[in-house]
């Protein structure tokens, strides 16, 4: 079978392996073009282009998808399909209709619910003890074509989103080659979704990872572990912008909201209901420290002393 995958972060990578490993290696890996990033703005390849260079595939990273010379040149690579896996740009139907057997995308969550760009984050966001992976076939509208396969996955209390992350892979990953199977072999059964089930994710943005310590303990802990790394569960304190990296809940406090204080080793940031204890936190431009560490560092004894 002839495909071309499409994927940029680290999450598509288990994918693209996994085709080569059974055999479907692609013909053509097409990644979102490479970025500058970090405090010195150096070019960063993506995930998906950094493991394409040790697997001597032929890539592409065209700056848009859906430009018509760019739709030529895979109109003439005659492909049976086209894989997406976390892309990051939107297909057109002129591009979705290239291949025979049409375009099917890995989603991380049961579809209808949370489509769109954060189903991961939203997951954890929300509280939910279970989500799960949908394989599907793409049409033009964003993560509403017809399911293929779909397979719960179960959240923890403690999740964050690199272990739901690693969770949803390692069910995805056998359930995207099912799928692919039962395509080549003509005896997929796509199911429609039903729209009126369906919710829609919000676009992450820095802001969105803005603590606001007027709500409860328990939200702002899912907030840590959903955010983190990017875009970081982060506050302002005394002129610094503060990540709060691995955090879990403690008892209620009567000290001042949002006031970072210490009580013995532990650092603490009473919420609306209940706090914070921080474990990993890190100001900006500092490397990440553990909670000693900033108390000693950036508490005043008499901030120590604070109950």
């Amino acid at each position: 079978m002839n495909i071309i995958f499409f994927g940029t972060p680290e999450f598509s990578v288990p994918f693209l392996k996994a085709l080569i490993t059974e055999g479907r290696a692609p013909g053509l890996v097409v990644s979102q073009p490479d970025r500058p990033a970090g405090r010195k703005a150096l070019i960063q390849l993506t995930p998906v282009k950094r493991a394409v260079l040790d697997l001597g595939l032929a890539t592409a990273q065209p700056e848009n998808v859906n430009d018509s010379r760019f739709i030529e040149e895979l109109k003439s690579l005659h492909a049976d399909l086209f894989v997406v896996v976390a892309f990051g740009q939107i297909l057109s139907r002129a591009l979705l209709d290239i291949p025979r057997l049409g375009t099917v995308n890995v989603h991380p969550s049961f579809l209808p619910k949370y489509r769109g760009a954060a189903p991961l984050q939203e997951a954890i966001l929300h509280g939910d003890t279970e989500t799960g992976v949908t394989i599907m076939l793409m049409d033009e509208k964003m993560d509403h074509g017809p399911i293929l396969l779909q397979e719960i996955v179960a959240l923890a209390a403690d999740e964050t989103l690199s272990s739901l992350q690693t969770k949803t892979t390692t069910v995805g990953v056998p359930l995207l080659l099912k799928a692919i199977d039962q395509l080549e072999a003509g005896t997929a059964q796509p199911v429609p979704q039903n729209d009126s089930l369906a919710t829609i994710t919000r676009l992450l943005t820095k802001d969105s990872g803005r603590l606001d310590f007027s709500q409860s303990a328990e939200s702002l802990d899912r907030r840590v572990r959903a955010l983190t790394p990017w875009p970081g569960a982060w506050f302002e304190w005394r002129g610094l912008r503060i990540k709060i990296l691995t955090a879990h809940i403690g008892n209620s406090s009567l000290s001042k909201i949002g006031e970072p204080i210490a009580r013995a080793s532990e650092l603490v940031i009473p919420c609306a209901d209940g706090s914070l204890i921080v474990d990993l936190i890190q100001p900006a431009g500092k490397k990440p420290m553990r909670a000693p560490a900033f108390i000693n560092g950036y508490l005043s004894q008499s901030d120590s002393k604070k109950r």
